[in-house]
């Protein structure tokens, strides 16, 4: 085989991979729903991403020299990767967040309960106390007008 049908062949895996890494982060969006601006930086961090690896392939595989048909190995390898798998990798890697954040709020809980004990202990008593003499905003207005 000649060089560039090997650099074609690396670069279509390449295009493959950062199509991968977009199913990670579309999964991610799905499962979390981030805000607008958590939207924008991964959108940044993704770009950041593709580029890096772009140019880390280019530059190891063909000395830096980018050439055409490793655009074109780009694409295909992309094309290939979304018409064939792309759907299931997306449904794991949804399923792995969201049992993540199932994982995470169960931990939190645990983590949490001891201050909700000690908030209902010592706190919500005293809250009551002050409400009970201080009395209702009502009751004080009534007492002046008489």
């Amino acid at each position: 085989m000649t060089k560039e049908v090997i650099f074609f062949f690396a670069m279509t895996a390449c295009g493959a991979f950062i199509s991968f890494l977009l199913d990670i982060f579309r999964a991610f969006r799905i499962t979390v729903k981030p805000c607008t601006a958590a939207v924008a930086l991964s959108d940044i961090l993704f770009c950041a991403a593709s580029m890096f690896i772009t140019m880390a392939c280019v530059w190891n595989l063909n000395s830096g020299i980018f050439r055409f048909y490793e655009i074109a190995g780009m694409i295909l390898g992309g094309t290939l990767y979304f018409s064939t798998i792309s759907k299931w990798i997306l449904r794991l890697f949804i399923f792995i967040f969201e049992n993540i954040l199932k994982i995470g709020k169960i931990i939190l809980k645990i983590l949490l309960t001891p201050l909700s004990f000690l908030y209902k202990i010592l706190i919500a008593p005293i809250r009551k106390k002050i409400r009970k003499e201080s009395g209702s905003g009502d009751e004080r207005i009534q007492g002046q007008n008489n």
